[in-house]
């Protein structure tokens, strides 16, 4: 099994030690624009690799070929979040560089199913899937299952206990919202307050230390032991929706099953009216993002 990841900054090399770790992986590849940064981050993870006697080929580079076979490639280029900034500011400035990657990537490696990470990772991903011109189900993002782990969080350090599903849909974004209609947990927790805290959390963290990073790692090891292993988990992920929940041409967050196949299934609830409306909300303002970058 191999695992290509496009950017080998803090987000990418963390992820791709999650997955060494974790998983059993026999090939890794890192490519970035800065050629000696992912060549170094492959020296790395084959030396921490040694140490828990596991000896995969790891590879760094500039060079796309690279990629060449990779099960998963995982996309975490692109200019990273600062400060102050949101999600959907950087869409102008990351647009170009996904159009750019997902041209190489279908140059070197075009039977992968490719996970997006950059940022706003909604609207981004809908532009690596209209580039790529690949099926639905081998292009889907990340950012909800990191929002469901922060929410998990969130929850617990409330009070909740034995929390068996908690998951935020919509936009990983600002009009994120809690999935409370199937929500499953022990105690009782203020509503309000937990999607307060759980939609700006993110900021704080970026404040404090520059970037988030151990949580999208594991966000991306879940998304990929789901694919490797085939696990057919139910994971809250950005798809392209073709009229499940009267939503169609643009990439939301929403339950979907993951296995061998990718995308496998998006999973549709009766949602109540209030979830379905935030929903659909949520899909509107990165359509009119998506319309004003020209898709």
């Amino acid at each position: 099994m191999k695992l290509g990841f496009v950017g080998a900054g803090r987000v990418g090399a963390t992820s791709a030690f999650t997955c060494l770790l974790n998983l059993d992986v026999e090939e890794i590849a890192l490519v970035d624009i800065a050629e000696d940064l992912a060549v170094g981050e492959a020296m790395d993870l084959t030396h921490a690799a040694a140490g828990v006697d596991k000896y995969p080929k790891i590879v760094g580079g500039s060079d796309y070929s690279l990629l060449k076979g990779s099960d998963v490639i995982v996309v975490t280029a692109g200019l990273a979040r600062k400060p102050g900034m949101t999600r959907l500011d950087l869409a102008n400035k990351n647009a170009g560089i996904i159009r750019d990657v997902a041209k190489k990537i279908m140059e070197a490696s075009p039977e992968s199913k490719i996970i997006v990470v950059t940022n706003p990772m909604d609207v981004m991903t809908y532009i690596m899937w209209k580039e790529t011109g690949k099926p639905r189900n081998e292009v889907f993002g990340m950012g909800n299952m990191l929002d469901s782990q922060r929410l998990k969080a969130t929850l617990f350090a409330q009070g909740a206990r034995n929390i068996r599903k908690a998951w935020i849909i919509g936009e990983h974004g600002d009009s994120m919202f809690i999935m409370w209609s199937q929500a499953d947990f022990d105690g009782e927790v203020d509503r309000e307050k937990t999607l307060e805290q759980v939609r700006f959390v993110a900021a704080e963290v970026i404040k404090r230390k520059g970037a988030t990073i151990y949580g999208p790692a594991v966000a991306i090891y879940r998304m990929v032991n789901a694919i490797v292993n085939d696990t057919k988990e139910e994971i809250p992920t950005s798809v392209i929706l073709q009229g499940e929940y009267g939503i169609e041409d643009v990439s939301v967050g929403v339950p979907a099953i993951i296995g061998s196949g990718g995308v496998e299934k998006v999973v549709e609830y009766d949602l109540p009216e209030e979830e379905l409306n935030a929903l659909r909300n949520s899909a509107s303002i990165l359509k009119e993002r998506l319309r004003e970058l020209g898709y």
